[in-house]
Formats: structure tokens, C-alpha cells, sequence
């Protein structure tokens, strides 16, 4: 039977069949075609999304193709040949013929040019499909960047890679019932979001249920479905149609980041709804542990807790088939209470291992008890450990030193879990979404450097959180999300895509270290023109040091959680807290109070000192405002919303960082006045907070009316809410309260006099230490440890001591002398194997002082990680 074609105001709709030939061979009657393409008989989904925007870019630029399954059939000027580096495809055999190879582990790739019957020919090939997509979409991108139409493979480069990081995830957070289905059910939404995830090599997404959501989703299994054996367990108000769209969108989801190479991990991090910590501030939801509440889970109890979990989840993954993981929140802020954990957890690894055993389960780490995990061990679940790189905020790219505080059962970090022999991996967690919240992020050397970071102990590869993570947490769910830019100034159709950045250097960082700039600087071209881009680029990777060095040096311990402290917008309390903070590297940066000590007392230390640091946010401020100033000098009148947003951005950042260089004096000096009780060291204070506020007076002016005037990133009562002009008003207030202290003041007790303070005006260690050291990686086991140093120091050397322990952060550091070896500038030390535990492997780290009390830290935390890891060869 013949079919007929509908016509619709004179267009035939042609069958799907015929619609997809014209897309595969697109080229104009019997003239060849320019390119051939030649691809494996069956290529996967994932390859197929690469040729699609292979052949998308071609379309862009009016190139004409055709798709052939073998070179014989090639008719073209030029042929591209994709496909699998094995088997019996045009790609494999040309792959062999030319001596070429691709590195044999999965998503490696190789972009090679060769000829064929006297035509060009680019082999694209992969070790397995994600890899050949990858070289797919490289590709593609590489044509969108050609300017001559009759060269469009004039940007294409030949290249081998393999990934560096196996593992490269963004993670979602669902804490707002409204901004979660504003995207979920958005299909449109999701294609772009993952075609960007798949273009910058992300391989892995995380989306989590359940954190402060204020009892939604706390379990989240009713959100997708009944459980027939719990007919009390509902959600309340859903209805089974509801059910149904949120079963079948969430599937669709998996499928499509399927379909673009993408794993995917379900977090589920409520297991029951007990008020508290979950609550996260939420209007409504106080008596929700006690009363059915629209739109939360009502019936799980202390009594069924188990038995229901179970069972749900056994439900889940038989209705949600194509998941690769489940991350899953194990201690109390779960709703599990402490007693019933163990019992709670056999339970749940041994269904897993009965009816999914090589489903992968990720064990958040915080408070992870060691019976649960000899439970996930005993069992033989398929689990690795999943643990917080940084507080829950972006610190520097380096596991923290030492952690404040250091202390069990387990927060952050990786504490006493790298040990041998070795039971399971870690994978690293960076909660960037704390910090890096509304404002631009990117640099490729913070992101090399902590890719680098994530092998330790052998890692399963990093986590990061989506830019706008917490948008509209602890909001009523039902409140319509915000919009992040006012309207004449949004340029993009999501806001996720003003974070390309973001998701470039984390991405093709991760997947390659060595990824070449022109990936990212072609882009800036695009976006800002050849002349202002490298402005731009360089303004934005200085800046992207300032919220991470402000976390590690100066935040409060308060500030831990991503639900109290954003760097961002806060000022970090009034003048008398801020000089109580203690940043969280206490190894690395001393205190204010601790320089306020040396200043009295006198001693010695190598800490990097409040002043130093201030010298750094100074310095940083100054160099992006030149860059910021030639940006706009080359733009001149051809800014469009994106130059615009941004810079408005890097004004933020840089007066940000202006703020923190004056504050910390002021920091420092009024803990010289806590201590002497000298009143001149708190009209000092006030002198440097005044200047503090006039750099926040400037934050205010850069943002301008750019951003919503009220930001809806989290509590609102911990100022996650509103907007840098309501900090100005808490920074003035607390002025005027410093100022009425000093004109009330009568001293108590004895009062000294305050040393003269000056901020650092020239900190070049640089040149002020030389210092030459090979690390010593490793180290067989029962041997001692010989590190050797050379220092040449102007002053003079004082002394050299060698810093170090076990990786375990509950041990304490050694202190080793390091001696003069009688060659000139030379000195070693060797630590007794008896001192090296051979659970854990080993870190040091070199002390110097000179004779002028000027300490230095190697290596040095502004270059590189600031201590070596020894691996202990077993």
C-alpha cells in the first residue's frame, strides 16, 4: 500500500526515512560531494550524537557530504573515516596500514591525516564509542572555527589523547520542588545541557535528592512511585499520573545522557524526614515530621524504616534499569539515627548484592562508620567512598594540609581512610557549589592542578557541582525561581550557559591536562573578539584564585556547610568575628590572631601571615582592574550583554579581593588591641575597616542593577538571600558599633603598648628564597626516607626542618631537623623507617627560616600542591 504525503500550505512532509537520507547526504545533483564520510556498519549512540554534529557543523558552513559505509563507495574531495580502532572498519584497517595506534584504554582517541588514492583523508578514531565521540565533537568544533569556507578543516589537529581523570562529574541538587521541574520535564533544556557536558568530556551526571529540601524528596522514591507493600507511604497530594511523567522523564533523562556518552548517578540522600539539619530552613516544613504535609513524604517511621527503604529501592532500580550508580548520604543528616545505621546498611548492601551486584554504590564519607563500611566490604557490594575535597566550599586545588579542625568522626576530607591494604576507591567531591554560586569561574591551572590532586590513592576520578547549585534552597517549593541577570542584560536561553567556562576547564582539564588553550581561547574570540579576548581570559583565571584563597585563608569555620557561608556575597561577619576566623588550611596560613602573637611575643614562623596574604588579594585586585581597563579600551563601543555581564563580574571579584587586602590588616590590628588593650591598635582597625567598606561600596557599584536584587541562593536568615547592597548596610552598622566601642572605651587590667603593625608592602620569596629539591615519590617498605635540599637565602639560612606524617589527617606532623650536608647551600635529613607506618603512605613538606625571621613553606602553595606525597611500594 502506498503511503501519501500530507501537504501543509504547500510543503510535502516527507517520511522520516527520506528526511534522514537528505541529512546524511547532503550535496546538489551529480556533482561529488566535498566530503565523504565514512563510518563503521553499526556505530553506537554515542558515536551517532558525534556525527550528528559532525555533520550539523558541515551543514552550518554550506559543506556538501555524503555518509558511505566503506572507501570503495567514497565519492567526495576529501574523506573523513570514523570508527573504532579495532575490528574490521575503514578506520581500524587505515589505522594499521599507516603503523597508527590508539592508546588501548577506554575514551582514548586519534585525530590523524593521511591520504588515500590521492585525496586528504582524516582518520577519527576511538578506543571505545565515547572516545570516538569525543574525537567527533572535537572535530566538529574545530570546523565551526574555520573562516574559509573552501578550508574548513583548516583548524583541525592531528592528536592521540587519553583521559587523565577517569571519572569527570557535574552534580544537580534538587532543593526546590519549582526550580527542579522548571528543568526537569524541559527535554529541550536537557539536550543542550548534556550536549555541553559531552562536548567538554564530562562523563559522569549526579543528581541528588534530598538535602535541606525541607522533607521533599526525603525518601524520594514516592516522587516516581507506590510501594504496594507500604500503601501508608505516600507523598503527599501526588497523584499516579504524576508518578508516571516524573518516572518517564527521569528515565528519558538517563537515556539522553546516554546518548551522549554520559553515566549516570541517582543521589539519594534522605531516607527519612526527622526535622533538623533537613529542614534547611524551609517555611512549612517544621511540623512536617509530625503532620502529612502537601508535597512531602508522610508514613515512614522509625519501625518501617528499613523494611520500606529496602524494598523501595529494590523498586527503583528494577523501574529505573539504565542507572549506573546511586550515591548514597549515610549518616544522621540522612534522618538515620546513629543505632540504626548498621542494621539499616547490611540490609540495604545485601538486596543490592542479591538484585544488582554490579550496580555501583558511592558511600558519602561524612561520619561513615567503620562497621558500616566493613558491612559494604563483607558483603561484597560493588562501592567506593565519595568524600568532600574541601569543607563544603572551593578551597584551593589541593587536599587541605591540615583541616580545621582535625578531628573524628570523619567531616571532610579523606582523614584516616587511604589505608592498605586497599578495600575500596575514593573518589573526590568538590562542593564548588558554596562558593563559586552566581559569578563567572574558570581557570585551567586551578583545574589541572586539582585533577592532578584527585589520584591520590589511586582516585576514581571528581565531582563538581553545577554553577547556580542552590538556586532557590530553603524557598517555599511552590515559589517561582528567580531570574539571575535583569532582562537587558541576559544573553543566553539558560543560565547554565553564561558557566561555559566553568564546564570547559574542568571538563577538558580533567579528561587531558594538557589540553591546548586554543579550545578555550578560540571560544573567548568568538564571544568577545580577537582584540579584547585575551583580556578577558587572563582577567578571569587571575580572579578565579580569589574565592578559593579566601576560603583556605581567611573563612570561618562557620562557613563550612554550602547552606551558611557563600564568599561570594558575604562579608563574613562584622569586624570582631571576621578577626576570630581562622581559615581552613591551618598549616599553610596563619591566623590573625597568630601574627597579632608574633608582633607581642615575637618567635617564629612560616606560615604565610595575614599581612602576606593581604598583599596577595592586593595585588590581585590591581592586576585584573588593568586588564579589566584594557578589555574595555579594545571593546570600545561594541559591547554586547555578555561582555557586559561579565565584566561586571571580574569588577566583583577584583573588589572583592580589594576588600579582604584591607580588612585583614584591620583584622590584625584589632587583635593587637584584644591583647594590649592600646586603643591606638583599634582606631588602627577602624582606619582599615573604613577602607575595607569603601572596597564593598565599589562591589555594590560593579554590580549595579546587572543581577536580581534579591538572590535566592540559600537561607535567607544566614544571608544566602538578597543582595552585596545589604551587606553594606551590616558593614556600616558594625562600623559605627567599632566606632562608639572606641569612644566608650576604658581599659581593664594592665594595657600595653601595641607593636607598630604595617601591612606587607613587598613579599618576592622569589627572590628572597632559592630553593632546588627533587621530591622523593616513593619510598620501599621498612627503608627510612632521605630527603635532600638546596637553599640559598640572602639573610642566611637559620634553620631547615622537614615536616611530616603519615596521610592520615588524625596523626599529628614530625619535625625533623634538616642538617648542613657540608656541601655549599645543602642540607638532608633521613626519617627512621620506624616512623613511617606502613598503613597509610607518607607527605612532608621543608620549613626554611633565614636570619631575618622570614619563613617560606616548600614547595609553594601559589606554583604547585605545597607538600609530596611518598607512595610506601608494598
Amino acid at each position: 500500500m502506498k503511503s501519501k504525503l500530507p501537504i501543509i500550505k504547500g510543503l510535502i512532509l516527507m517520511p522520516l526515512s527520506f528526511l534522514l537520507i537528505a541529512t546524511l547526504n547532503c550535496y546538489a545533483g551529480n556533482e561529488n560531494p566535498v566530503f565523504s564520510i565514512v563510518t563503521d556498519k553499526a556505530p553506537g549512540v554515542s558515536v551517532s550524537h558525534g556525527l550528528t554534529k559532525l555533520t550539523d557543523a558541515l551543514q552550518a558552513k554550506n559543506i556538501s557530504f555524503e555518509k558511505v559505509g566503506s572507501m570503495s563507495e567514497a565519492r567526495g574531495n576529501s574523506v573523513i573515516v570514523t570508527g573504532l580502532a579495532s575490528g574490521k572498519g575503514a578506520a581500524a584497517q587505515m589505522l594499521k596500514a599507516g603503523s597508527r595506534a590508539v592508546p588501548e584504554v577506554s575514551e582514548a582517541l586519534t585525530i590523524w591525516k593521511t591520504d588515500w588514492q590521492k585525496k586528504p583523508v582524516w582518520v577519527i578514531s576511538g578506543f571505545d564509542d565515547r572516545g570516538l565521540m569525543y574525537g567527533l565533537l572535537d572535530v566538529a568544533n574545530r570546523i565551526s572555527w574555520s573562516a574559509d569556507g573552501k578550508s574548513p578543516m583548516s583548524e583541525v589537529k592531528e592528536i592521540t589523547e587519553k583521559p587523565d581523570v577517569s571519572e569527570r562529574a557535574v552534580s544537580i541538587y534538587t532543593m526546590n520542588r519549582a526550580y527542579w521541574e522548571s528543568r526537569f520535564y524541559d527535554e529541550a533544556y536537557w539536550a543542550r545541557y548534556l550536549d555541553m557536558l559531552a562536548q567538554n568530556r564530562f562523563n559522569s551526571l549526579v543528581v541528588i535528592f534530598g538535602y535541606e529540601n525541607g522533607g521533599f524528596l526525603a525518601p524520594a522514591y514516592p516522587y516516581f512511585f507506590d510501594v504496594e507493600e507500604f500503601p501508608d507511604v505516600q507523598m503527599v497530594g501526588i497523584t499516579a499520573q504524576e508518578q508516571q511523567r516524573n518516572l518517564a522523564a527521569f528515565n528519558n533523562l538517563i537515556k539522553m545522557a546516554h546518548d551522549r556518552g554520559i553515566k549516570f548517578t541517582a543521589g539519594i540522600w534522605d531516607h527519612i524526614y526527622r526535622g533538623g539539619v533537613q529542614g534547611g530552613g524551609i517555611p512549612g516544613t517544621k511540623d512536617a515530621p509530625n503532620q502529612p504535609v502537601h508535597g512531602l513524604v508522610w508514613g515512614v517511621t522509625g519501625d518501617n524504616l528499613t523494611s520500606y527503604n529496602k524494598t523501595a529501592l529494590a523498586k527503583f532500580i528494577k523501574l529505573v534499569p539504565d542507572l549506573d550508580a546511586i550515591q548514597f548520604r549515610m549518616h544522621n543528616e540522612s534522618g538515620l539515627k546513629h543505632d540504626e545505621q548498621d542494621t539499616f546498611w547490611l540490609d540495604v548492601f545485601r538486596m543490592v548484592k542479591e538484585t544488582a551486584p554490579n550496580l555501583r554504590l558511592d558511600l558519602r564519607a561524612k561520619e561513615l562508620p567503620e562497621s558500616v563500611i566493613q558491612s559494604a566490604v563483607d558483603v561484597g557490594v560493588n562501592f567506593r567512598i565519595t568524600t568532600k575535597y574541601w569543607m563544603e566550599q572551593m578551597g584551593m586545588p589541593y587536599h587541605p594540609t591540615r583541616t580545621n579542625p582535625e578531628k573524628s568522626p570523619i567531616r571532610h576530607s579523606y582523614a584516616y581512610l587511604l589505608r592498605y591494604p586497599q578495600r575500596y576507591k575514593m573518589h573526590w567531591r568538590l562542593w564548588s557549589g558554596g562558593t563559586t554560586r552566581i559569578l563567572l569561574w574558570g581557570d585551567p591551572e586551578y583545574a589541572r592542578r586539582f585533577a592532578e590532586s584527585t589520584h591520590l590513592y589511586d582516585g576514581d576520578g571528581f565531582e563538581v557541582n553545577e554553577p547556580l547549585a542552590t538556586k532557590m534552597e530553603a524557598q517555599p517549593h511552590d515559589a517561582l525561581p528567580f531570574d539571575l541577570l535583569k532582562p537587558q542584560y541576559r544573553y543566553y536561553d539558560w543560565e547554565f550557559e553564561r558557566y561555559w567556562h566553568f564546564f570547559q576547564v574542568f571538563g577538558r582539564i580533567g579528561y587531558n591536562p594538557e589540553t591546548s588553550p586554543e579550545v578555550w581561547q578560540k571560544e573567548f574570540e568568538i564571544r568577545f573578539g580577537k582584540k579584547t579576548a585575551p583580556f578577558i581570559e587572563t582577567a578571569l583565571h587571575k580572579a578565579s584564585w580569589i574565592l578559593p584563597r579566601i576560603v583556605t585563608s581567611v573563612y570561618p569555620y562557620s562557613g563550612f556547610p554550602t547552606t551558611r557561608g557563600w564568599a561570594e556575597k558575604q562579608r563574613l561577619g562584622d569586624l570582631p568575628a571576621y578577626a576570630k576566623n581562622e581559615g581552613s588550611d591551618i598549616q599553610q596560613f596563619a591566623n590573625f590572631d597568630e601574627e597579632a602573637q608574633l608582633l607581642i611575643e615575637g618567635g617564629e614562623m612560616t606560615k604565610i601571615l595575614p599581612s602576606t596574604n593581604s598583599l596577595w588579594f592586593e595585588q590581585t585586585s590591581a592586576d585584573i582592574n588593568k586588564l579589566i581597563t584594557e578589555a574595555e579600551k579594545a571593546i570600545g563601543n561594541n559591547r554586547n550583554k555578555e561582555f557586559i555581564s561579565t565584566i561586571t563580574d571580574l569588577k566583583i571579584l577584583s573588589n572583592l579581593a580589594l576588600y579582604h587586602s584591607r580588612r585583614i590588616p584591620a583584622a590584625v590590628s584589632y587583635r593587637l588591641f584584644e591583647r594590649t588593650q592600646d586603643v591606638s591598635a583599634l582606631e588602627d582597625a577602624i582606619a582599615y575597616e573604613r577602607k575595607a567598606i569603601e572596597a564593598w561600596r565599589q562591589i555594590v557599584a560593579a554590580a549595579g542593577d546587572v543581577y536580581a536584587d534579591d538572590l535566592m541562593m540559600g537561607v535567607c536568615i544566614a544571608n544566602l538571600c538578597g543582595h552585596w547592597r545589604d551587606e553594606l548596610v551590616s558593614l556600616e552598622k558594625g562600623l559605627v558599633s567599632l566606632e562608639q566601642r572606641r569612644h566608650n572605651f576604658k581599659a581593664e587590667g594592665t594595657v600595653k603598648t601595641a607593636p607598630d603593625y604595617k601591612p606587607v608592602t613587598n613579599a618576592n620569596y622569589d627572590k628572597l628564597f632559592q630553593i632546588t629539591h627533587q621530591p622523593v615519590t616513593s619510598v620501599p617498605i621498612g627503608n627510612p626516607l632521605t630527603v635532600s635540599v638546596k637553599i640559598s637565602v640572602p639573610e642566611g639560612v637559620k634553620w631547615v626542618r622537614l615536616r611530616y606524617r603519615n596521610i592520615n589527617q588524625e596523626m599529628d606532623y614530625q619535625i625533623l631537623p634538616m642538617r648542613p650536608t657540608g656541601e655549599k647551600d645543602s642540607y638532608q635529613v633521613i626519617v627512621p623507617s620506624e616512623q613511617i607506618n606502613p598503613k597509610w603512605d607518607l607527605m612532608y613538606f621543608i620549613e626554611v627560616l633565614d636570619n631575618k625571621g622570614n619563613g617560606r613553606i616548600y614547595p609553594d602553595l601559589n606554583k604547585e600542591t605545597p607538600y609530596i606525597f611518598v607512595k610506601i611500594i608494598r
